[in-house]
């Protein structure tokens, strides 16, 4: 639909946009990608005729742009421009209407019952038609923006050229315009050839991507490909994180800002309290630690500051009721792992240690279920929090057999690993423990606890691998 071969061209003697290749497909959501200075609004005025190229080719069809008369390109392509200026006082109604010019004849260029039904179903669909006589001066940047896109949709255009189509426009309408792009791509086979800023909205929306970077391409692929953390730090200059949508099979990304130097963060064994009540134990964090867990409330990766076990005579699954029953005694619920309990919280105990100079904390629990949370003093990734967790289900498992307790299934057992994921001038401090060391600590202290069966809380700590009370 679009081939752009070998462009060059800019502002100044020195091409900006160098030696450029792509093409986009008929019926493609094509997202060009980049930083600010990146070149990415040059090659879109390029694209769109408003700048002259030094070098190079854009066809429409196969048949290159410079051939197209002006109302041939009115008709394919419709251009959304970032800033685009209303000089006259025109309504919402009548700016939408110019959009139809292409499509009227005669010499009067009266709009026709299917101009007026086109116009109609634009609005509708960018939601404008409530200030249709408004005065297109007095809008939100926002409602601009929308009119605008309406009024490139009354083209009926093959081809959309958008600069931040998205710009001004809050959550809600931007997901809602996007969303309805897509559904003309879908239905319409509508090309769109769009700059976005927010690279997880083209994650989200877009079937291919192109990276800019200083008027050249790094790279150009669907979506996945921003899932480089490497090169998109290298074209962004910040700290970038990739994970996977949880709904949609697509990357988002996270943002890393500068954090807090770990020499100024209070160590693990002082950086909570242990509040004990009549019916629950709680750890308390000064800082939240992220945390994978199958805990009822506080259950999948999240990052929490409490951990409470709670003994009240509802299901141990019945989030609702725990949740209502932590806000009640004053635990921020969306901060906190809970657990309901249906035994003698004096079986809790707690156990320090330092494995490679790194402080690692458990909270053992022993009733009708076996609880177990660990905590680490270092920067676990997915996988290593998943490690982690492998091991001490093995160790609970292996310590249980050994003291010949039988674990049935459907047991309600809960486990949590959570690390408090220092930082130090903003580069993270890798965790020396291995897999195989978490899991040897965790059976240990857990075949002490078993054997024992201490009858009230306790802090244990291990000394040259030896647990003492």
């Amino acid at each position: 639909m679009i081939t752009v071969e070998h462009l060059e061209g800019g502002y100044g003697k020195t091409p900006i946009i160098r030696d450029l290749q792509f093409e986009i497909q008929k019926g493609e959501f094509f997202a060009l990608l980049g930083p600010n200075g990146s070149g990415k609004t040059t090659l879109f005025k390029l694209i769109t005729g408003q700048l002259p190229s030094v070098s190079g080719s854009i066809l429409i069809d196969g048949k290159p742009m410079t051939q197209l008369t002006k109302l041939e390109k009115a008709r394919k392509i419709a251009v959304l421009a970032q800033e685009s200026q209303v000089t006259f006082d025109f309504t919402v109604e009548e700016i939408v209407s110019l959009g139809r010019y292409p499509h009227q004849t005669g010499i009067f260029k009266r709009l026709s019952s299917e101009d007026r039904k086109v116009i109609d179903n634009v609005m509708s669909v960018t939601r404008i038609e409530h200030f249709r006589n408004a005065q297109f001066r007095i809008l939100s940047g926002g409602e601009k923006q929308r009119v605008l896109l309406a009024k490139a949709l009354a083209q009926e255009p093959e081809v959309l050229l958008l600069d931040e189509p998205t710009n001004h426009l809050d959550i809600k309408h931007t997901f809602q315009i996007l969303n309805m792009l897509k559904e003309w791509q879908r239905t319409k086979s509508l090309t769109i050839f769009a700059i976005l800023h927010d690279l997880n909205v083209a994650s989200l929306y877009a079937d291919r991507v192109a990276l800019l970077h200083k008027g050249s391409f790094l790279e150009v692929g669907d979506v996945h490909t921003l899932r480089n953390e490497n090169q998109l730090k290298k074209v962004y200059e910040v700290d970038i994180k990739t994970q996977a949508h949880p709904i949609v099979a697509k990357p988002q990304l996270l943002m890393t800002p500068f954090i807090e130097d770990a020499d100024n963060l209070t160590p693990l064994f002082e950086s909570f309290i242990v509040n004990r009540k009549e019916n629950s134990v709680e750890l308390q964090f000064n800082n939240s630690l992220r945390t994978l867990s199958n805990a009822p409330n506080g259950h999948g990766i999240q990052w929490l500051k409490h951990f409470c076990l709670v003994n009240q005579p509802f299901h141990e699954n019945d989030s609702k009721l725990l949740r209502s029953w932590m806000s009640v005694h004053g635990i921020p619920v969306e901060q906190a792992l809970g657990i309901g309990c249906h035994g003698n919280l004096a079986t809790t105990s707690i156990v320090q240690q330092q494995i490679n100079g790194v402080d690692v904390a458990l909270l053992l629990y022993f009733g009708e279920a076996i609880h177990i949370f660990v905590f680490i003093d270092a920067t676990l990734n997915d996988q290593t929090l998943f490690d982690f967790y492998m091991a001490a289900t093995e160790a609970k498992m292996t310590a249980c057999q050994q003291a010949g307790i039988h674990l049935e299934m459907g047991r309600m057992d809960c486990l949590a690993i959570a690390a408090s994921q220092r930082y130090s001038n903003n580069s993270k401090i890798e965790t020396s423990i291995s897999r195989e060391q978490i899991g040897q600590h965790v059976l240990a202290a857990l075949k002490t606890a078993l054997q024992k069966n201490v009858g009230k809380p306790t802090v244990v700590k291990e000394k040259d691998g030896v647990i003492n009370e």
